[in-house]
């Protein structure tokens, strides 16, 4: 661990069920957010103004910022793991299942293969779960299907086909960033298939869909860039902190035969970003209300990609759900302060 220390997570209950409404002022219209999102160079972007002030919670001590190298690692559960493959609706998929307790499934980000979640966060997780982590439709070590692109509708029926196809009997599942628009989707289209949500650095999509500042926007174009490839991509995630990027870095590498994001899966997954923030038919604003899982919702201070204020929008229209902001980490905080994010999730996994 490095010397830099942060506060604990603000933990906020619930408060009186769903808002209907916006509840962030100072707005953008879809058109001026597109028109704004193309004059910093990117495709598109969804609606909205990082104007929300994180929910407050209770006082808080310390946590550290994981810059741990990849001494200890080389013989972990998570990266010794074997890769299976499970047939959903005629698509191979290529996971991973290892651990013992609550099992818990989790999708991953945009530029994210299976074999980018640090072992960091999920040997902590298989100390106390059964952890399934998979690659989505194009990615890594699983095949592209006939369509050209991906959709948020398409990602969530092929991870419940998973569900299904695995026997896991209603798990926790996990959902970070891109991998929580699918885990929304998931919940709403699938409500039998899972027994839980967790939603990590992620939001609502749509005109509900809070932006960074200006700024942030420009720096983040990368991530918009068809053009650019993954290891372009993900150091965003970590853009204050390129000390625990240097280690996860370090702790992925440790992966055999290890598989990332090709451009063309990446720019797959960057389509199905697309239609959950523009797409009021991919996207499950007007269902959220209606949830009647248990949720937790996990957001960074300093999210440069996902703004708290989008963690503050699904508590508000989750009802019960519970909300954590953690103070002075990014959107990398599951890497950048794994042993409190895992205890979190064991915690609430069902």
């Amino acid at each position: 661990m490095s010397a830099f220390s942060l506060p604990q997570p603000m933990r906020a209950t619930p408060d009186g069920g769903p808002m209907h409404g916006p509840p962030v002022s100072g707005r953008w219209t879809p058109t001026r957010s597109v028109v704004a999102a193309l004059t910093a160079g990117m495709l598109l972007i969804g609606p909205g103004v990082a104007q929300a002030e994180p929910t407050p919670g209770a006082p808080v001590s310390t946590t550290d910022i994981a810059s741990a190298p990849a001494d200890g690692f080389s013989q972990s559960l998570s990266l010794t793991a074997p890769t299976h493959v499970v047939e959903v609706s005629g698509l191979p998929i290529g996971y991973r299942s290892f651990g013992h307790g609550p099992t818990l499934v989790l999708t991953s980000c945009l530029g994210f293969s299976m074999d980018d979640w640090d072992p960091a966060l999920l040997d902590r997780l298989a100390a106390t779960n059964h952890v399934v982590i998979f690659d989505s439709e194009g990615i890594g070590r699983t095949p592209a299907g006939p369509a050209a692109f991906s959709t948020i509708p398409q990602l969530s029926d092929q991870a419940a086909g998973l569900i299904r196809a695995l026997q896991l009997n209603r798990p926790t599942v996990v959902g970070y960033s891109l991998g929580g628009f699918v885990a929304q989707r998931l919940a709403v289209d699938h409500p039998d298939d899972i027994g839980a949500l967790i939603l990590m650095g992620t939001g609502p999509g749509g005109s509900q869909q809070v932006l960074p500042d200006l700024p942030d926007l420009i720096a983040g174009g990368q991530t918009f860039n068809p053009l650019a490839p993954a290891d372009q991509v993900i150091p965003l995630y970590f853009s204050d902190h390129p000390d625990a990027l240097a280690a996860w870095r370090q702790r992925t590498a440790l992966r055999p035969d290890r598989v990332g994001v090709d451009l063309i899966g990446l720019n797959r997954q960057r389509a199905a970003m697309t239609g959950w923030l523009i797409d009021p038919t991919a996207n499950v604003i007007g269902s959220l209300p209606t949830l009647r899982l248990p949720t937790l919702i996990l957001g960074a201070e300093n999210d440069k990609q996902e703004p708290a204020a989008n963690s503050t929008l699904l508590h508000h229209y989750i009802e019960g759900s519970e909300l954590q902001i953690y103070p002075g980490l990014g959107h990398a905080f599951p890497f950048e302060a794994p042993e409190r994010v895992a205890a979190e999730i064991a915690r609430f996994a069902r």
